[in-house]
């Protein structure tokens, strides 16, 4: 989906804040963001959240309140991650009924405490949900590039062939039929997976294929939270060096912040297991440099 472009903005793509509102206004903070009309904002500068918003973490729903305001107000973009996708898999059937939505999204414990804070504001809850199905897979601008987990060209001309931008009922659709084209290309791009088809069908398992988390960026500068599923090495048809940097989050990486590729930069550093909230700084035709990082 291609946003619409301020020449001389500059991009703080922040990493997976998965419920850890504190961490993330600590860092809006430390990156110079001031709470302006209710919504945290700076003239000349816009965040990116590399999606992941939700689960795991305290407060989901502060999280989501703030960064729906900072999105409103013009002082933000985001991409839906694995996590989003996850929730609105569980309740997008339900959005008429709230006794039925509640119930679907409390099927994941960590989404139990969006259920406790909208308690006496439901609707609000399900507007909050629509909104989120309404943001975009994948952000590619001249000037920046972002995806949750996967910058796949093939995936995501698929995507862009089917008339997929974001999780509307169209895409759901899509992703529910299992092992189809758009199943694989969402899978790849949000969720950053690989399937593997064995020659001959197993009829002792419901699964056609080995589903794999996978690296597919060039460079192992950084590790992987081990408390995260294990990835592995896997060609695909990845970024174009030559047009505008990517971004990506999901992993949960550990360590000092690095680049990843001479044109990528992953902002997951496990802010989720007790590692620090993690932005790039990032100004157009600037090339990355780790010093950029922003924790």
């Amino acid at each position: 989906m291609t946003n619409d472009q301020t020449p001389a903005i500059t991009y703080d793509i922040i990493g997976d804040v998965h419920g850890h509102h504190d961490k993330l206004i600590a860092l809006l903070q430390k990156l110079g963001y001031q709470k302006q009309n209710g919504a945290w904002a700076q003239i000349g500068y816009r965040a990116v959240f590399v999606g992941d918003l939700i689960d795991k973490g305290p407060k989901p729903a502060a999280v989501l309140k703030t960064v729906k305001a900072m999105i409103e107000a013009g002082a933000a973009m985001m991409v839906v991650g694995n996590h989003e996708l996850n929730w609105i898999q569980a309740a997008a059937d339900h959005t008429g009924d709230i006794i039925a939505f509640m119930d679907a999204t409390e099927r994941h414990y960590s989404r139990c405490q969006l259920t406790k804070t909208f308690k006496y504001e439901p609707k609000q809850l399900i507007e909050t949900f629509q909104w989120l199905r309404n943001q975009p897979i994948y952000i590619e601008q001249d000037d920046l590039r972002v995806v949750h987990a996967c910058w796949d060209e093939e995936a995501l001309t698929t995507l862009k062939v089917a008339g997929i931008d974001c999780l509307d009922d169209k895409a759901l659709a899509g992703y529910r039929d299992t092992y189809s084209d758009i199943y694989l290309a969402i899978d790849r791009v949000v969720a950053g997976c690989a399937h593997q088809f064995p020659p001959s069908q197993n009829h002792n398992t419901t699964f056609r294929s080995t589903r794999r988390r996978i690296q597919w960026w060039p460079e192992d500068r950084v590790a992987i939270n081990p408390i995260e599923l294990p990835i592995y090495a896997c060609k695909t048809k990845g970024p174009d060096a030559e047009k505008a940097p990517v971004f990506f989050g999901h992993y949960a990486m550990v360590g000092t912040p690095d680049t990843v590729g001479p044109n990528i930069a992953g902002v997951d550093y496990s802010a989720a297991y007790g590692g620090k909230l993690t932005a790039y700084r990032h100004k157009a035709g600037q090339p990355l440099d780790r010093e950029h990082f922003v924790t």
